[in-house]
This record gives structure tokens, C-alpha cells and sequence, in this order.
């Protein structure tokens, strides 16, 4: 599933199909559907209900119907039947752990409809909700100002507070292959993000990932440039260039990183 399909049936309202199942009941189903995967746990020595007792899966009720009221009254998403469905074939069609599966169908009395209301709906629901948060620009306003004055100050030939050197080098990571990208795209909904380079490490320069390095060579030209404001799922960056060679890029960088996503939702549930 990605956010242009959840987007698209945002309005929609859950049919009057949808299983009613109270918290305690789903929090039984989960629990039940725990206790069969847990048989796939290595080195699982100690009874379940030690592990996971009752309470563990109320709780776990409690923050899936809370974050599902944030994701509809915040963003104004709704997870639909169709959603749920496709979700499930996503699930059937590409899933690794096929014994999984299987065992997980059969606590729920292979009833899709209850599969699907049970295990699909949390995670569709968590999915969408952290996509939505990572790059909501009223939530995220005071750090991307940050990265904006920040900007500005190297622009002016100043250096910002916090600003780091880095040395990356220019030659991109390997890309991976169209298998790799369609093993990674299975379980991600997240839009894809531009990674940040790592501090400069005594092995040498620190490899950046090939959307990145685009960026820095369409960009950094000269000493003295300086980037745009690069979005990532976690924070916001600005490079300026120190200096530049056939290997490496010298650079000049500051972070502002956007709230994490516990916080934002401690308040949102407590707000609700």
C-alpha cells in the first residue's frame, strides 16, 4: 500500500460489515495469534503466558485504537475494507515466513474477514500513520525553519551553530539491483527518503547513497555552494562545500532533527 492509494480513499468510511469486536475480544485474538508464532521464537525457554500475559495485549489494544483515532481525527484517514483487503493479499502473495502465515490464519479460523480486521488493520493503521507524521509539515515546522535560517547563514558566508565537517566520497554506493528493491519495497510504506552520510570515520571518506550523491554533484559545484534543504523520514540537512576532488567532497553540515514520533504521539492521544 502506498499514501497516494490511502489518500485517495481517505473519505471513505468503514462499511457496516466490519466486524464488531470489542477490546477484550480483540485483544484475545491477538494474544491467540501471539501464541502461535511464538513457537517460531529461537531459544523461546520460557512459558508463554510468562512472557505475555493478558494485560501486555490490552495494552496493545489500547495504543492500536488510540492510533487509530490520531491517524482519522489528526490526518483524516480512514483504513477501508479495500485496504484491508489488498493488505491481506499483500501479505499472502509476498510474505517470507509462509509457516507463519499459515499458523497465524489458523488462530484465526482462517476467516478473512477476522484476519483481516485483526492483523491486517494494525498494521496498515501504524503504517500509515507513522508515513503521514514523518512528513507533515505543520508538525515538523520548528526544525525545518532551523534548516532554513540555518541555510541562510551559509549563504551569508557564516557558519551556523552545530555545524559539522564531514568528508564524503563521491563515488555513490553500489546501486541494488531491481531484486533488492522489490525485496525491500514488501514490508516498507514509507516514501522513500534520501539517507544521511555518516561522521567522518579513521577508515576515510564516508560513502553516501546514489540519490544523495546525485544531489551533491548536481549542487556542489564550487567551494562555497551550498544545498538545498534535504528532508529525511528523521531530520533536515544543509551542506556547504568546503572543498572538492575526483574522490571526495568536503562539506560543511548542520541537522535539525524532527520530533520522534512517541513524543508527537503522547500528546496526540492525550489531546484526542
Amino acid at each position: 500500500m502506498n499514501l497516494a492509494t490511502l489518500v485517495l480513499l481517505a473519505a471513505a468510511v468503514p462499511g457496516p460489515d466490519r466486524l464488531r469486536l470489542t477490546p477484550a475480544i480483540r485483544a484475545d485474538y491477538e494474544r491467540a495469534v501471539e501464541r502461535t508464532r511464538y513457537q517460531f521464537v529461537i531459544g523461546n525457554t520460557k512459558p508463554f503466558d510468562e512472557v505475555y500475559p493478558r494485560p501486555v495485549f490490552a495494552k496493545k489494544v489500547r495504543r492500536e485504537m488510540a492510533e487509530e483515532r490520531a491517524l482519522q481525527n489528526v490526518f483524516g484517514l480512514a483504513v477501508t475494507p479495500q485496504l484491508l483487503a489488498r493488505e491481506f493479499d499483500r501479505i499472502e502473495k509476498s510474505t517470507e515466513a509462509p509457516e507463519q502465515w499459515e499458523v497465524i490464519k489458523k488462530a484465526l479460523h482462517n476467516d478473512r474477514r477476522l484476519i483481516e480486521e485483526v492483523f491486517c488493520r494494525p498494521l496498515l493503521v501504524e503504517r500509515a500513520l507513522r508515513a503521514k507524521f514523518a512528513f507533515d509539515q505543520k508538525i515538523h515546522a520548528r526544525p525545518h525553519q532551523k534548516a532554513r535560517e540555518a541555510r541562510a547563514e551559509f549563504l551569508a558566508g557564516r557558519t551556523p551553530p552545530g555545524m559539522s565537517v564531514l568528508l564524503l566520497r563521491r563515488a555513490a554506493q553500489v546501486a541494488p539491483t531491481t531484486e533488492e528493491l522489490l525485496r525491500e519495497a514488501k514490508d516498507s510504506a514509507l516514501p522513500r527518503v534520501i539517507k544521511p552520510p555518516e561522521r567522518v570515520q579513521d577508515t576515510g571518506p564516508v560513502p553516501v547513497e546514489p540519490e544523495l550523491a546525485a544531489v551533491l554533484e548536481k549542487e556542489l559545484q564550487k567551494p562555497g555552494d551550498v544545498t538545498t534543504i534535504l528532508e529525511e523520514r528523521d531530520g533536515f540537512r544543509v551542506f556547504r562545500l568546503l572543498a572538492v576532488t575526483k574522490e571526495t567532497w568536503k562539506v560543511e553540515a548542520v541537522v535539525y532533527p524532527k520530533l520522534d514520533f512517541d513524543s508527537w504521539f503522547k500528546t496526540a492521544r492525550a489531546s484526542r
